[in-house]
């Protein structure tokens, strides 16, 4: 009995830490970010883009990413931030299928640029056609 619970647990435990978005998985480099503006490609479907570059280090994650509300659009911090959280949620419940077809390490910025508070089961289906752009860029391109 102990031990089918214990199993429970782990499954339970193991299933859902694919879903977290850890520390590894966001873009901090000051020096990538300038080479994502300079240099990369991106993708767009409103209210999203998506600029990406690949990128020559070892990364845990295949991409690591960034994620932008603009202020003007937003001037109050609270709605910004409430626009990211959601972002970020939905990014991290659907990343493992990006992941999966991902070869090469990434490094990507998002930006939200509606002027106007999406829901989140709004915004689902217009981020997830990015990133399917996205994809289908690096598949072309490799």
């Amino acid at each position: 009995m102990k031990i089918a619970l214990f199993l429970v647990i782990f499954f339970y435990i193991y299933g859902t830490m694919n879903q977290t978005f850890q520390k590894t998985e966001i873009l901090k480099s000051k020096t990538v970010f300038g080479d994502l503006i300079a240099k990369g490609d991106s993708a767009k479907k409103f209210p999203f883009v998506l600029i990406w570059k690949k990128v020559d280090t070892k990364q845990v994650h295949p991409l690591k990413i960034a994620f932008s509300v603009s202020k003007k659009r937003f001037p109050l911090a609270v709605d910004r931030n409430e626009m990211k959280r959601k972002i970020r949620e939905i990014y991290r419940l659907n990343k493992t299928d990006w992941y999966g077809e991902l070869k090469a390490n990434y490094a990507g910025l998002l930006i939200y640029t509606s002027k106007e508070k999406l829901k989140s089961e709004e915004m689902e289906p217009k981020l997830k056609q990015v990133f399917d752009r996205f994809i289908a860029h690096v598949d072309k391109s490799n």
